[in-house]
């Protein structure tokens, strides 16, 4: 029977790998997490972000780092949604080009469709897949499955991937793109730039992803989301504070979450530009806003001297339901 995920390759194929041990290293902007490589041909890491639970409703979502020459094997999954962070990688459907992925692209791959993915001969290739773990394989389902074999690695032909509006600029300090004209509002001190990553309708059948760039000194006032809000800080240095905590600094690769009701704010750290993804589940954006955290942010100054407060990057779906009982 066809596996939930990862019906891969597990011979590990050389030829290829050497490509990995003699490519130089590149940074990548989200933590490794943990090694996976006996799926793979290569080094593989996944480091999962958002765990599906019954409290905000979002799919499964990990990122996954292929080291040059890295690759999976033909496998089969639910539907899923992926975005290049780093690098360039490569996605083949069976019978169809492949398709080369670059910083920003996003990718849609419906349920049950024979594909592999991985990073480029030369390259680290660092992705966000957001995807149906719960999906099950029909009994009667055809598809190609086992290895990727040298031959087909090494003679690909590329295409462009159909989505690269998130592609940033050359040069860019920033993992997105987004727009040069500011949003402003009442709710920010400051404008902010605002851009979509992921859509609708995706395959995934994720809410929006939305960019949100802060300038240097820019944050929002103090507010509450009816469904609750997920943060994932892409750039830079930030804070998050839920009313009646200690404000949280966030790095690239920090997850927060922000249950129904609850009052919090973020924004850009003293001193540092910031960007996050802000998902809101439901795609409900039923928004209390209150005053501006004008003491709490005079006050970071200080803090960013101190230890970080740690931020988990993944959270335990009973766990954050005692949190919404208790906060309420």
């Amino acid at each position: 029977m066809l596996k939930l995920i990862l019906c891969l390759l597990t011979v590990l194929s050389f030829a290829t790998v050497a490509y990995a041990k003699d490519a130089p290293q590149m940074s990548v902007p989200f933590p490794l997490g943990r090694d996976i490589s006996d799926h793979f041909v290569g080094t593989v890491h996944r480091n999962d972000i958002i765990v599906a639970d019954d409290v905000y409703k979002l799919p499964q979502t990990n990122v996954i780092t292929f080291e040059p020459g890295s690759h999976s094997g033909w496998h089969v999954h639910g539907a899923m949604t992926f975005i290049g962070l780093a690098g360039t990688g490569v996605y083949q459907e069976w019978g169809k080009p492949a398709v080369l992925i670059r910083q920003g692209d996003v990718v849609q791959i419906p349920a049950g469709t024979s594909h592999w993915h991985g990073a480029t001969k030369n390259s680290r290739f660092q992705q966000i897949v957001i995807y149906d773990k719960d999906w099950q394989a029909p009994k009667d389902l055809a598809a190609h499955m086992g290895p990727v074999t040298d031959t087909e690695y090494q003679h690909l032909t590329f295409v462009d991937a159909k989505d690269r509006r998130s592609e940033p600029e050359k040069g860019s300090e920033f993992l997105f793109a987004y727009p040069k004209q500011a949003f402003s509002s009442s709710n920010f001190n400051h404008p902010v730039y605002l851009s979509t990553v992921v859509g609708q309708p995706n395959e995934a059948k994720t809410p929006n992803w939305t960019y949100v760039v802060f300038p240097q000194g820019t944050y929002n006032r103090w507010h509450s989301h009816k469904t609750g809000q997920v943060l994932i800080a892409t750039d830079g240095i930030g804070y998050h504070q839920i009313k009646g905590e200690k404000p949280q600094i966030l790095h690239p690769g920090d997850v927060v979450y922000c249950p129904p009701g609850v009052v919090h704010w973020h924004g850009a750290a003293p001193g540092s530009k910031f960007a996050h993804i802000a998902i809101s589940p439901e795609d409900n954006h039923e928004v209390t806003w209150y005053d501006f955290p004008v003491k709490e942010y005079a006050a970071l100054e200080d803090l960013s001297k101190q230890a970080e407060n740690p931020v988990k990057t993944t959270q335990n779906a009973q766990n954050e339901a005692a949190l919404y009982k208790d906060r309420r």
